[in-house]
């Protein structure tokens, strides 16, 4: 259900392929991933996971391959972050509220039924949410290639 998926953009490239690359590494190290070795029409990378929706979109990618060939730069990644936050805000918000009310409970002060309505937003909160947070990643992944590709274009 929360399996991470593969997401694959590409978009027309021409010019200075270290140019794209050092945008790229740039952009990546900053937010904390590691650059794995790989040739030289290829760039990989492996994240260290999202663990907030306040954190970077690029972030959701647990790995990145870039990829130059026949002047087209394919961005491949793996959305492993995306699928941790999915799974978080699927069942954190309905889980805590039902834990509380199952606490009252045994506490002795009865099971709230208004707890119960509590949790039930949720149902339709959640999967927007992770809906939202899939879209933000993907959207992101496409603005880097695009910037890529522009940064690499001959002045």
């Amino acid at each position: 259900m929360f399996e991470a998926k593969m997401y694959e953009y590409s978009t027309p490239f021409r010019g200075d392929l270290d140019a794209a690359f050092t945008l790229a590494k740039t952009a990546l190290v900053s937010q904390g991933f590691e650059i794995l070795p790989g040739s030289s029409a290829e760039l990989r990378a492996e994240g260290p996971g999202m663990r907030s929706t306040q954190q970077s979109a690029l972030l959701g990618v647990s790995e990145f391959r870039f990829q130059i060939a026949a002047s087209t730069l394919t961005v491949s990644a793996v959305l492993g972050g995306v699928s941790t936050m999915k799974a978080f805000v699927t069942f954190f918000p309905p889980g805590l509220v039902l834990s509380l009310v199952v606490l009252f409970a045994v506490l002795g002060h009865g099971i709230s039924y208004l707890g119960l309505w509590l949790a039930a937003p949720w149902l339709a909160i959640s999967p927007l949410m992770a809906t939202l947070i899939e879209r933000r990643t993907t959207r992101t992944i496409d603005r880097l290639a695009r910037s890529m590709a522009a940064a690499a274009l001959p002045d």
